[in-house]
């Protein structure tokens, strides 16, 4: 097309990008752990929709420009802020602590930085696209998750915990759905009780409920008190 500039050869263009790659040294690695601990911040102060590019520059004394010198756009620095975020969760997989029961705390720590949790389920949403920056890191969590918890929920089977007609797969993906659902619900109305609620459903799951032992147990408790004051 007239006017358009020509493209450098395949190599050349390799080569300036490897030698204009940022961040690779030192300070650049340095300048990104800042960039992403400031972004962390803001997030958690202002929410997901305040987490511009402007506002994340600003908290280092930065332009918006400066921080797309180490990300390759908004979305790119989000994305590693939601990947470090969830570093933690993935170390549920070398635990041999109860999974089901760490997954239900995991949401309560969550729901303390209702930004972080608002930026997940958007970035979740937009991530369908198979373009977007963090489509890979979704499509892997999904699959990391859905594998520990229906290990956990066989691990319960065999142990005579979880009920045998239980479908590891399918209640595992099922309880990931209630999980989200739960903390999209609980941005929009606090007083939405979701690890609570997450509890209760892996409590159907078990043969014996904890939840249905737990609530008969304080129900006893309060008959034999109310009895103990009538006496």
């Amino acid at each position: 097309m007239a006017g358009r500039r020509a493209s450098a050869p395949k190599c050349v263009a390799s080569r300036l990008h490897h030698v204009a790659q940022p961040g690779s040294s030192a300070k650049g690695v340095a300048r990104r752990e800042e960039i992403l601990a400031a972004a962390f911040r803001v997030i958690a102060e202002r929410g997901y929709r305040g987490s511009t590019l402007r506002g994340i520059a600003r908290e280092l004394g930065l332009e918006p420009a400066h921080v797309l010198y180490y990300f390759d756009s908004r979305e790119d620095l989000l994305r590693e802020v939601i990947e470090r975020w969830d570093a933690d969760s993935a170390d549920l997989a070398d635990t041999d602590d109860d999974a089901l029961g760490l997954y239900t705390a995991a949401i309560r720590r969550n729901l303390r930085i209702r930004g972080i949790v608002h930026l997940y389920l958007a970035f979740a949403t937009e991530a369908v696209d198979a373009d977007h920056p963090a489509h890979a890191f979704f499509a892997e969590r999904f699959t990391r998750v859905t594998e520990l918890l229906a290990t956990a929920l066989r691990r319960g089977q065999s142990a005579g915990q979880i009920r045998s007609d239980v479908d590891p797969d399918r209640s595992a993906r099922m309880l990931i759905a209630l999980a989200d659902g739960l903390q999209l619900q609980a941005l929009m109305d606090p007083t939405i009780d979701a690890p609570g609620d997450l509890e209760l459903a892996i409590g159907e799951l078990e043969v014996s409920p904890r939840i249905a032992q737990r609530t008969r147990q304080v129900a006893g408790e309060s008959t034999t008190a109310q009895s103990i004051s009538t006496n």
